[in-house]
């Protein structure tokens, strides 16, 4: 299995993190713990998948809205087509 792609930002006291191949979420008092509270919960959530024989439905990505919400929270988003 490949990696996964994990992002960490600060939001006010405390760090959000996501994985973005699993749409997962986790947070900590620091960029540590936000890290290792998104890996639990990957590894609990694969475990699961796999469990119940779901291993097609395991890659589930970020949906490109809450995405840009994660990455410009609180910032103004410019969007514009390249087409």
């Amino acid at each position: 299995m490949k990696p996964f792609t994990c992002l960490i930002k600060k939001e006010g006291n405390q760090y959000a993190s996501l994985c973005v191949e699993l749409d997962i979420a986790s947070c900590g008092k620091n960029k540590k713990e936000a890290l290792e509270g998104l890996r639990d919960a990957a590894e609990a959530y694969l475990e699961y998948m796999i469990a119940e024989d779901r291993r097609d439905e395991i890659y589930r990505p970020v949906p490109i809205n809450e995405l840009k919400e994660f990455l410009f929270s609180g910032d103004e988003i410019s969007e514009q087509s390249l087409i």
